[in-house]
């Protein structure tokens, strides 16, 4: 067993910036950090496809202590040989056709065994690194690639594609099954992921968070006949939700609030309020200022139907006291009850009339945000998460450093 420390050396593993993306990941990312800080000594190192900008650089490095921050090289996968492997054999790490440098790699190795707990976040990262094993290790799965590929295998519009989503959501759920060969300890977002792996003593549940708001923040704007969405709307499970909410429940909205628009936040809702002319969509794109606009939405929706973690925006709008109206998918991993924290529903007519509900009686939006508001508070602020971090990294310090 190894010695245990009054501040533990960790390294976080990491691929998305904490600064200047609105992301799950990002937002992951920044709290995790923050949270690790709390718990032992952090050093941080980043291996990323997007291009980071000056600013973003010099705030990450400001604000934590970063080792390294890589850029993957491609990697393509040509032989018929590599394309099989990739398919059907779960030790083949070139999952997405990238690869860290090999100068990257070694440091990060030495890293590795300079420190007491090894903190990944995502699977993908770990693949690109090309290392099998990893020593005191803590996978943060977060995202499901398996179930983000048979999810929108589903919702495939032609038959060809559909072969090829469930072609990946086949490969990735062998590499998922393999984790546990590969690393110490695994953290999901869902109490229900922990049994997806094999051994649910080892998998530890670390939910998706939010910034603790003011919970009066944004009461005295509300009252618009507004409903807002936020996302990145490129995003094929957000455009995809988006697309169903306009097909068969916006006009029913209108139909009995005439005056009610819907506003779009983040990338690409420009882009789709533009094919909806006359129907009081709103594109806003990046908007600085979020609870003020948050604020005066009766509702947000989270129309969502598929992807492989939880949705952020689910905790955002509790922690926002802006009452949510939510698919069942979009729901996962919130202790939501519907009519009481949000209203969930599958069926366009209920979801559109969760939504009328909540523009036309402000006694049950204020019911509805209260409750929500009141959950996000005890489960889902950053500050009632830290206890599961700290445990998580307790559980990898007590086990044996065996994986080498």
């Amino acid at each position: 067993m190894k010695p245990l420390r009054m501040a533990p050396r960790i390294l976080f593993i990491g691929t998305t910036c904490p600064f200047g993306d609105v992301s799950g990941s990002g937002v992951r990312t920044l709290n995790l950090l923050k949270l690790l800080g709390k718990t032992g000594d952090v050093t941080a190192v980043f291996a990323t496809g997007r291009p980071w900008s000056a600013e973003q650089l010099e705030k990450t490095r400001a604000a934590f202590n970063v080792e390294l921050v890589s850029h993957y090289l491609d990697a393509p996968i040509r032989t018929p040989g590599d394309r099989w492997r990739k398919v059907f054999d779960p030790g083949f790490l070139n999952t997405n056709g990238v690869i860290v440098p090999p100068a990257d790699r070694r440091l990060v190795a030495e890293l590795v065994e300079r420190h007491d707990v090894v903190w990944i976040h995502t699977l993908k990262l770990a693949n690109a690194f090309r290392r099998f094993v990893w020593p005191s290790s803590i996978m943060d799965v977060d995202d499901f690639p398996s179930r983000f590929h048979a999810s929108a295998a589903g919702h495939a519009p032609t038959l060809g594609m559909k072969l090829t989503r469930r072609q990946r959501a086949f490969s990735w759920k062998r590499h998922e099954k393999n984790c546990l060969r590969r690393f110490d300890l695994l953290t999901v977002c869902k109490d229900a992921d922990r049994g997806a792996f094999g051994d649910p003593s080892r998998v530890h549940v670390v939910p998706n968070g939010f910034e603790f708001q003011d919970h009066m923040a944004g009461r005295a704007a509300r009252g618009f006949d507004r409903i807002g969405m936020i996302g990145d709307f490129n995003y094929l499970p957000n455009h995809d939700g988006l697309r169903w909410f306009m097909r068969e429940a916006w006009g029913k909205i209108r139909e009995q609030v005439p005056g009610v628009g819907l506003r779009l936040v983040g990338k690409g809702g420009d882009d789709i309020a533009r094919e909806f002319p006359g129907m009081g969509v709103v594109g806003l794109g990046y908007v600085p200022d979020v609870a003020e606009e948050v604020g005066s939405w009766s509702c947000m929706i989270v129309p969502t139907r598929l992807g492989g973690g939880t949705h952020l925006k689910v905790a955002e709008g509790l922690a926002r006291r802006v009452p949510i109206v939510t698919t069942t998918h979009g729901s996962r991993g919130y202790r939501l009850v519907s009519g009481e924290q949000a209203f969930v529903s599958d069926e366009a007519g209920d979801f559109a009339k969760a939504c009328i509900t909540l523009l036309r009686q402000p006694d049950v939006r204020e019911r509805v945000s209260e409750a929500g508001w009141r959950l996000f508070r005890d489960h889902y602020s950053w500050d009632s998460i830290q206890p599961a971090v700290e445990g998580v990294v307790s559980a990898c310090l007590s086990r044996p450093r065996s994986l080498s």
